[in-house]
């Protein structure tokens, strides 16, 4: 028998709640989206997903408290855009919905 090292489990929490982020079908279509336009208000994804409002921002408050997602405001309007930092997990996780 191996005497494998103890493992906090803790040290794992924000990748968990990170990973739970992106468990999401809306919020998964979301990256896809602004991936691809670069920067999208939070106007044009009520559009472009056919939901409320209320519930796209739930979603992107999900992403950006999860730090997946940038804003900037301007006016009256939020736009969103990825973390650069992100990038390439979001790409990863957007190629391989097979």
């Amino acid at each position: 028998m191996r005497n494998i090292e103890k493992v906090d489990v803790t040290e794992y929490q924000k990748l968990s709640e990170l990973v739970s982020a992106l468990g999401n079908g809306t919020r998964i279509a979301i990256l896809k989206i602004i991936g691809k336009y670069g920067e999208v208000c939070t106007c044009e994804l009520e559009t472009a997903l056919g939901i409320p409002q209320s519930t796209v921002s739930v979603h992107l408050h999900r992403l950006y408290e999860n730090g997946l997602l940038e804003k900037r405001e301007e006016w009256k309007y939020t736009y969103y855009s990825v973390n650069p930092r992100f990038k390439e997990l979001i790409k990863v996780v957007l190629e391989s919905k097979e």
